[in-house]
């Protein structure tokens, strides 16, 4: 079995809650109050300031050109799409400079996020890349699932830009090239390692559960 099929396998009892998630689900159908929405959007800026970081950890232990070129085409399309499309997108909902300045993040969130910097900075480049494919996968996951079932949703008035965001062949391409980077870079691990990277992809898809759980308590 490709390793990238077993990560995948192994969060089959926990990403299949995403799609039920009444802050997907509410997305979707256009209905979720938009004070759920703009603090959802600031904590996940506060995250990707985070999860950019991950990148640099990585980078810090690469050796090969191809995998240094790699982390950071990577971590500068983050920061990128961040200032081009994030930062507008709060800017549309309303979303002063103040409040984008003044975040902080949740504590689940930096929890979170701490948790996969540590993995990063403990542990092999592969660690750190598992961490952060996490992420990036569940994302095109939930947008091709819910769009499939609510084939209106990237109409929305407030919402749809982030379903397209997350079915767009950009988003697909690079979400499959960091596939193939952990597919390639776990082609000769031991049983064991990939016992241990396994834990960390369910550890940060627990995480992303609780990141809905707690955008849609709005704080609480």
């Amino acid at each position: 079995m490709k390793f990238t099929d077993q990560l995948y396998d192994s969060v089959q009892d926990i990403w299949p809650h995403y799609l039920e998630h009444p802050f997907v689900l509410e997305m979707a159908q256009g209905i979720l109050p938009l004070e759920k929405f703009r603090y959802y959007m600031l904590q996940d800026y506060a995250y990707l300031r985070d999860y950019i970081k991950i990148f640099a950890a990585c980078i810090a232990k690469a050796d090969d050109f191809r995998e240094i070129r790699f982390l950071c085409e990577n971590m500068t399309a983050i920061i990128d799409e961040t200032e081009r499309v994030h930062v507008p997108y709060m800017k549309r909902l309303g979303i002063t400079d103040e409040e984008i300045h003044a975040v902080v993040p949740h504590i689940d969130s930096s929890s979170y996020s701490h948790y996969m910097i540590c993995e990063a900075q403990s542990g092999s480049i592969l660690s750190g890349l598992v961490a952060l494919l996490n992420c990036s996968w569940a994302y095109a996951y939930i947008g091709e699932k819910i769009v499939q079932r609510y084939p209106d949703a990237p109409q929305q008035l407030h919402y749809g830009q982030w379903f397209s965001s997350y079915i767009c062949d950009e988003y697909r391409q690079t979400n499959q090239a960091l596939i193939d980077m952990v597919e390639r870079l776990s082609a000769d691990i031991s049983p064991s390692e990939r016992e241990k990277l396994c834990r960390i992809f369910r550890t940060c898809s627990q995480y992303e559960l609780r990141f809905w759980n707690m955008v849609y308590a709005a704080g609480k």
